[in-house]
């Protein structure tokens, strides 16, 4: 009898175990990335490739699914009210993070709602000009434009970050630069090469500069664009403005340390490899790790900074 009962009792903890360790399993099933562009953009093309190299590791699928819609704010406030178990994240860039945000009610907090995974992207975006411009420095453009030149510039929204950083410079130096919005960074770009306007305020640039036909001053980053060393940032030139560009994964606030952990080692490993290199260089983006930490204080920060700037334009 005895013996009985101590087989029954070990034979009870053992299930107990196992129960417990099979609910503790994580993931147990498929997880969904949600990418709130459209398909075949390179936020959408990056997010999938970064899936596909993070379902091994993971040991279960990562569905990416599109859901375009008010420049990212649909799918990040559908997100910050998804269940936080692990299961939801959304690739997201600069602007529904940190941009918008700062300018008015979007239906939720970049801060309070979500939690950093971490950074695996972020294209440069330069101060560009063409070949032909008179300008060959920074502070050669804008000097004519603090003494009676009046200089446009395209930017890839109305309320972009790269338009609320030269209006920061503009304010700053005093300079008469006119922003003039357009619908995408190609179209901008395609408006500086056609002497639309002065200057170009986009990413994408590389091919261009290399080919003599546009002429790179900065960049509004918060470093150097590797592929041009030579070239400062806005902060290097004097003035202490950037623009910091993120491609990052996030998870709604709330989700499980333990599941964070597992996700974010996943993913980290999956965007450090050379297969995910290999596609980013096809697709003329940069690879650019920051752990969650870094990216929650660049968000924060950043958010801080153009929500004072909103307010003083709005004076």
């Amino acid at each position: 009898m005895l013996v009985h009962r101590i087989i029954i009792a070990l034979a009870t903890a053992l299930l107990l175990v196992t129960t417990t360790a099979w609910a503790e399993s994580f993931p147990s099933r498929p997880v969904t990335l949600v990418v709130p562009y459209g398909a075949g953009g390179t936020t959408d093309i990056s997010a999938r490739q970064l899936a596909k190299l993070a379902e091994p590791i993971l040991g279960q699928p990562v569905v990416v699914e599109n859901h375009p819609g008010g420049g990212g704010i649909n799918a990040m406030r559908s997100v910050a009210r998804a269940t936080p178990d692990g299961y939801t994240l959304i690739a997201t860039t600069s602007s529904p993070s940190f941009v918008t945000p700062a300018l008015r009610d979007v239906g939720y907090d970049p801060i309070q709602d979500f939690l950093p995974l971490l950074n695996y992207s972020g294209p440069y975006h330069g101060v560009l000009i063409n070949a032909d411009s008179p300008y060959r420095t920074l502070d050669e453009l804008l000097e004519a434009a603090r003494n009676g030149t009046r200089l446009t510039y395209a930017t890839a929204g109305a309320l972009s970050g790269a338009r609320l950083s030269f209006t920061a410079l503009s304010r700053e130096t005093h300079a008469d630069l006119q922003h003039v919005p357009f619908d995408g960074a190609s179209s901008a770009t395609a408006a500086l090469l056609g002497h639309h306007v002065d200057i170009a305020l986009v990413p994408a640039y590389r091919d261009l500069v290399n080919d003599g036909r546009l002429r790179l001053l900065a960049v509004l980053d918060d470093g150097r664009d590797p592929d041009f060393p030579s070239v400062p940032t806005l902060a290097q030139s004097g003035h202490d403005i950037e623009f910091p560009s993120i491609v990052a994964l996030m998870a709604p606030r709330g989700t499980p340390a333990g599941r964070i952990d597992t996700l974010r080692d996943a993913f980290t490993q999956a965007a450090s490899s050379d297969a995910f290199a290999k596609v980013m260089k096809k697709l003329n983006q940069p690879v650019r790790l920051m752990s969650g930490e870094a990216l929650e204080a660049v968000i924060e920060k950043n958010l801080t900074d153009y929500r004072e700037l909103a307010s003083e334009l709005k004076k």
